[in-house]
């Protein structure tokens, strides 16, 4: 395994004092809680996890710490100076995100959750994107990356589950040349996120501060793979 970086109108979450879930599958509320009816159809970007093999080793090539995009984020993204740091203002949505640079295949982006908001459901989405942040205005970003974003040709995303949203947890994920995305969870086991990723372009990690995940830290430095093919 490479020692790299490791690092869902309104959605289906909803705070957890505030409603739950209906025998139907859709969502009700308290009328005291923040804004209105709920549905269900955001989770459509929620998905079993499978466990798989690990990536096997490979060489090693230095390039640039990866960063957050500076100017591509949404409305609710707070920045430290750094670029390497995020927080959710307010609200449990507008707040995507992205790297600023393209990664590199198996290439692991890896971060630390580091404010967890236990007011709402729904946690971290994480996945990647063929569309240059640099060339999204950020007042076009949606306010859900699953299922908005996802929806829109060149971005793949998926929700962590939220049992792993946790306050201190490293999360780390990749792509390989298959396009399957995998993650870990701190020192587990690697495990299969989705696949049908594009690797014939670049591709930039789209981080979304959702739900219970307030804020994170992009980690570590990067180790570029040696892979052929």
């Amino acid at each position: 395994m490479i020692d790299a970086l490791m690092t869902s109108g309104i959605s289906a979450e909803v705070p957890i004092s505030g409603g739950g879930r209906r025998m139907d599958g859709g969502w009700w509320r308290n009328p005291d809680s923040i804004g209105g009816s709920f549905s269900a159809s955001s989770h459509r970007c929620h998905h079993k996890q499978k466990h798989c093999i690990p990536i096997p080793q490979c060489g090693a090539l230095s390039i640039s710490p990866l960063l957050f995009h500076p100017h591509t984020k949404g409305s609710q993204i707070i920045m430290d100076t750094t670029q390497k740091a995020v927080k959710r203002q307010a609200s449990f949505c507008n707040a995507i995100t992205f790297s600023n640079r393209p990664i590199v295949i198996y290439e692991q982006v890896r971060l630390k959750i580091t404010k967890k908001q236990c007011c709402w459901s729904g946690a971290l989405r994480l996945g990647f994107t063929s569309k240059d942040p640099s060339r999204i205005n950020p007042d076009t970003l949606p306010k859900y990356a699953c299922p908005d974003l996802v929806s829109q040709s060149g971005f793949w995303a998926k929700a962590l589950p939220e049992e792993f949203a946790n306050e201190g947890n490293i999360i780390a994920f990749w792509v390989d040349k298959k396009g399957r995305v995998f993650y870990r969870v701190n020192d587990s086991a690697a495990m299969l996120f989705f696949s049908g990723v594009r690797t014939a372009e670049p591709l930039w990690a789209l981080i979304d501060v959702y739900g219970l995940t307030r804020g994170v830290q992009l980690l570590g430095e990067y180790l570029g793979p040696d892979v052929q093919g």
